[in-house]
């Protein structure tokens, strides 16, 4: 770690002079030790445990006198601190991003009022007892091993089966067949539901579900893109995982995953702090990850309501797969899934290997358990875990094949910002078992997220508008890589505390495919042509709009409070709620959603740049009825109109409305409205 500088602030006091008597000078002198160890404290434990060592920090002080000293970290790493005596209140502030056009503050993560709402969730198996079933794999080969005897198991493969606008919603189970000790599953099998009985009076005793990721036709018989021995050759390409959470902050999974963050810093994963998401939810945020399309853009292109639409959809995999690389997609949560809420989803399989299927068996089949309406468990295992044994399946079938894969988890983080804390230990398990099978020798993976809460206790709070906006986006090179292109490496490192969005990782996944290829001849992304790979150093001068992020969603402003009392204030907050009910009457909801009115105003603040240019813009956090729904919003305020100018679109629904608006189907409109039955 290069050697940071902090600046340690004494306590505020009186000036001294000759004439104080000695309570004073011992009061001050108190005050100052006091501060001093507790920022001592703060420093020691930041430290031992990495938080915020990295970050870029500001100091703003007096300061009279200034004294250096250094210390020596647990890992032998130097740091410099400063001393000063101030005569001002201290305020030490951190920053992601602090550049000339973006200051993107980092909250604490673990503030008291954070504390009073977080408790940890242990992990619990989802049944009780052994698996009665083990899948083993060997060479290519998955075979079925009962793990009692004086019991009989069978069977039932999970076939996908619809047709048309069901293509994507409908799977058959084909009858049950008995298997005996060590059965070799079938290469056409892809997926499985079984069920085992004892022999003496035939009680079902378990139900479980398997995947098998088979490849078309045995691996040996296949040129390997990707060959290990050949280091140096021009044509190694690497692999490319995605592992996906939804609605995981980076500071959440700081605070509820601090296994899984602790093994990515010491094992020298890259973090792009000043990631920030470019829209609501988790579509737009994926489809410009995997298309480089803006929200309404990746709509009139791809029509995701229309059957079919999304198969002609410029998604990365078809470009992977058109340059060699075999794919997968898996995701779980099927009602919900990315391209299934609202959407009509694939007409044909997306991909060479596609999980769905068997999560639709699964999820219908199997005996579920909730946390918040999701479904936590399902079967024997957390629902999650199907799609990384289906990820650990396909990084080990392919372990010599050039390979792309996206894997998506919704139900442990989607509703509880809590429950990630019990995935923390077993997702470790996950990257080690990766670690130990050689994936992290040949592939590039992202560990990620598509934005944070967006509602709920967590995104309510002070940190909550942080929160939403701010997903994680961790990455690793294989050391070949590393070795190979030292400059993608260095300018990776520089963009750590650099601004980036989803637009700039669709850039990067097109850069892997043509590593040779210059800057100025690589594809960008339609919806943002200033954006590009991040093996290239992102411009110290980037501020949201060049790289591709809408005002509402942007976080390189800082706020000041605007006082109730300021006429603007109501008239802002009023003029909210009519766009919003002009918003639903325009699309003829009018009967169908109650007509909003304006209950409290939260708050309203103005937002300060970070250049000395005044901003006319405002974030209004207000109340309305029915429900006591909250909003929070970006408005532009005309002191000549006394008028506000809002996309009505963007405005942040930070209270859960899934139960308020069953009666639509329009993902934007599902926001305001609060169905009337």
């Amino acid at each position: 770690m290069a050697n940071i500088k902090y600046q340690l602030i004494g306590a505020p006091g009186p000036a001294i002079n000759e004439t104080l008597n000695f309570r004073v000078v011992l009061k001050v002198f108190l005050c100052c030790f006091l501060t001093l160890l507790t920022i001592f404290y703060y420093l020691r434990y930041s430290i031992e445990t990495g938080t915020y060592v990295e970050l870029a920090m500001t100091t703003e002080t007096t300061a009279t006198t200034i004294t250096t000293t250094t210390i020596t970290t647990t890992n032998s790493t130097p740091i410099t601190i400063k001393l000063f005596n101030s005569t001002q209140e201290p305020t030490i502030r951190n920053f992601f991003v602090n550049t000339s056009k973006c200051r993107m503050p980092a909250p604490y993560p673990f503030t008291p009022d954070v504390a009073r709402i977080y408790k940890k969730v242990p992990y619990k198996p989802c049944e009780p007892g052994k698996d009665l079933i083990k899948v083993n794999y060997k060479e290519g080969i998955y075979s079925l091993h009962m793990n009692e005897a004086k019991i009989s198991c069978c069977y039932k493969q999970v076939l996908r089966s619809g047709v048309g606008a069901n293509s994507d919603t409908q799977f058959k189970l084909l009858p049950c067949s008995n298997f005996h000790q060590d059965f070799v599953v079938p290469r056409h099998v892809e997926a499985i539901i079984t069920e085992c009985r004892r022999l003496k009076d035939k009680k079902l005793l378990q139900q479980d579900a398997f995947s098998f990721v088979q490849p078309a036709k045995p691996i040996d018989n296949q040129k390997a893109v990707n060959n290990s021995n050949t280091s140096q050759s021009t044509e190694r390409r690497p692999s490319v995982l995605l592992w996906g959470i939804d609605s995981l902050s980076r500071m959440n999974f700081q605070r509820t995953m601090p296994l899984m963050y602790k093994y990515l810093r010491e094992e020298n994963w890259y973090e792009l702090q000043g990631y920030n998401k470019m829209g609501d939810n988790t579509l737009p945020n994926l489809m410009a990850l995997l298309t480089g399309l803006n929200s309404t853009r990746s709509i009139s292109v791809c029509q995701p309501k229309k059957v079919g639409g999304l198969d002609a959809c410029p998604m990365l995999w078809k470009e992977y797969k058109h340059k060699g690389y075999v794919t997968a997609y898996g995701e779980e949560w099927s009602k919900y899934s990315t391209f299934n809420y609202l959407c009509k989803g694939f007409k044909a399989p997306p991909t060479d290997h596609y999980a769905r299927p068997f999560i639709l068996a699964v999820e219908k089949e199997l005996k579920k358990q909730y946390d918040t309406a999701l479904p936590y468990c399902v079967g024997r295992r957390h629902f999650a875990e199907y799609i990384y044994d289906f990820a650990l399946q396909f990084t080990e079938a392919y372990k010599n094949v050039s390979s792309f894969g996206l894997f998506w988890t919704n139900t442990f983080s989607h509703n509880n910002f809590a429950l990630p804390s019990s995935m923390d230990s077993r997702i470790l398990e996950y990257m080690r078992t990766l670690q130990r099978s050689g994936t992290l020798q040949e592939s590039i993976i992202l560990f990620f997220s598509d934005h944070g809460m967006r509602f709920g206790k967590l995104r309510e709070l002070e940190s909550g508008f942080l929160e939403e906006r701010m997903p994680l986006m961790f990455i690793w090179l294989p050391f070949w890589f590393r070795q190979k292109y030292p400059a993608f490496v260095n300018n990776l490192e520089q963009n750590r505390n650099r601004l980036t969005s989803p637009y700039d990782i669709y850039a990067t996944l097109r850069h892997i495919l043509e590593l040779e290829t210059p800057l100025a001849e690589l594809p960008r992304p339609e919806s943002c042509p200033r954006c590009h790979s991040v093996f290239f150093k992102v411009a110290e001068s980037r501020d949201c709009s060049d790289a591709g992020i809408d005002e509402h969603w942007c976080t390189c402003v800082e706020f000041e409070d605007v006082p109730k009392t300021d006429s603007k204030t109501t008239l802002m907050a009023e003029q909210l709620v009519e766009a919003t009910n002009k918003y639903l009457a325009d699309k003829n909801l009018s009967g169908i959603c109650h007509i909003q009115k304006l209950n409290n105003i939260e708050s309203v603040q103005k937002q300060i740049l970070p250049s000395s240019k005044q901003s006319n813009s405002y974030l209004v956090r207000y109340e309305t009825e029915p429900a006591k729904a909250l909003f929070e919003a970006t408005v532009k305020w005309s002191n000549t109109s006394k008028q506000i100018s809002i996309s009505v679109p963007s405005i942040s629904r930070m209270t859960s409305y899934r139960e308020h608006s069953e009666c639509i189907d329009d993902k934007t409109a599902k926001k305001f409205c609060i169905c009337v039955n």
